[in-house]
């Protein structure tokens, strides 16, 4: 499909969605098979499957219904995982609060309840930022509930999962320390301990300080590898509720450098979704988020990797990791370095086994991409 069409179907499928945001019902506007097969696609690319599923109510169809089947499982399932996770999240607070840990939930856990239904908005973690020197305590309570570990200690949170969909990433910082980082994690650095206590331990953020948040956690998907259409439903759904302090958000978000940014995302989300035409530049931008995916693509992250650093510099630290990559990832090789070899082997064979198709799929777009 060649750009144009492409952009077309995508802008065709927003203005489908912002029907059910707006809760506006047009029958004039008629979804054919041809176009439901296209715009599940795109759904499927950016957890919007159920928001697509309640689109799709407010308009004429013309296919054979029985090809809702799947996105009405996918509804049956999310309403189950949003009221799973309702109960293990009060379990979870309910302990931190009876030991004395501070803690602030974050993103999805919040966002949802801006949809017109808190059980459409699609998550697959809940994110908890949380006083990160009690984390052994907080692995204890995981342990007990028979979660598994997945990551511990290694980096800015721990991960936790249990079968069926359970997986929780408890932070102890909201950003990793990467040097791109540096900035996000000074300024950061004491948001849970700024963030107004809610009720006992459970803190909440004002709405302007989540905002901030929100967008420096949008570019950092954005600026490595992309992010997607749900990001723009995000900002939109958020921004159509809340009255915000904008001289407070724009004075904070130029310490950031992400003034621009957020003036950008924010307004191409209304234009989009209030159906507004959009300028060459917004055009643009939305090209790259709908081919992002919800939390971006192998390929956008090999473009820019080898637009900053060129071809081979980029592939020579992608197979030698640059000397902080390992304090968080082999810590053991960080605190050692005349063990960084066996690192590089023990990280050779990591990839070959857990994932020799996404390196395989990296290697081609490194030697397909332009410099």
């Amino acid at each position: 499909m060649d750009k144009d069409k492409y952009l077309s179907s995508v802008l065709e499928y927003v203005n489908l969605i912002s029907l059910y945001l707006k809760k506006i019902k047009d029958k004039s506007v008629v979804v054919d098979e041809t176009k439901f097969k296209l715009f599940l696609k795109l759904s499927d690319c950016h957890s919007l499957k159920t928001v697509y599923l309640k689109s799709l109510g407010m308009v004429s169809i013309d296919f054979d219904k029985d090809l809702l089947s799947d996105l009405e499982n996918c509804y049956i399932l999310n309403v189950a995982k949003v009221l799973s996770f309702d109960k293990e999240r009060a379990d979870l607070y309910h302990f931190l609060n009876q030991n004395n840990v501070d803690f602030l939930p974050l993103k999805g856990i919040l966002l949802k309840d801006y949809y017109p239904e808190p059980y459409v908005r699609e998550f697959a973690d809940n994110d908890i930022l949380f006083n990160g020197s009690k984390n052994k305590l907080v692995r204890d309570f995981f342990i007990k509930k028979n979660y598994e570990i997945r990551e511990f200690n290694k980096s800015n949170h721990d991960a936790y999962i249990k079968k069926p969909f359970y997986n929780f990433e408890m932070h102890r910082s909201l950003f990793n320390c990467s040097d791109r980082n540096k900035e996000f994690n000074a300024y950061f650095k004491d948001y849970l301990i700024k963030s107004p206590v809610k009720e006992n331990h459970e803190h909440e953020s004002s709405k302007e300080d989540f905002y901030i948040y929100f967008t420096a956690h949008a570019y950092n998907h954005f600026r490595d590898a992309g992010c997607g259409i749900r990001t723009l439903v995000d900002y939109y759904v958020y921004l159509k509720k809340e009255q915000l302090d904008f001289n407070y958000i724009n004075k904070e978000l130029k310490k950031l450098d992400l003034l621009d940014f957020s003036n950008k995302i924010s307004s191409l989300s209304i234009k989009l979704f209030d159906e507004e035409p959009l300028n060459k530049e917004e055009e643009k931008m939305l090209l790259y988020i709908a081919s992002s995916g919800t939390y971006g693509t192998i390929e956008h992250s090999v473009a820019k990797g080898i637009k900053e650093k060129g071809r081979f510099r980029y592939f020579m630290q992608r197979v030698f990791p640059p000397y902080r990559f390992y304090k968080t990832a082999y810590p053991w090789a960080y605190y050692c370095p005349i063990l960084i070899p066996i690192a590089w082997l023990a990280r050779f064979f990591r990839i070959i086994f857990k994932n020799p198709k996404k390196a395989k799929k990296e290697l081609d777009y490194i030697g397909k991409s332009k410099e």
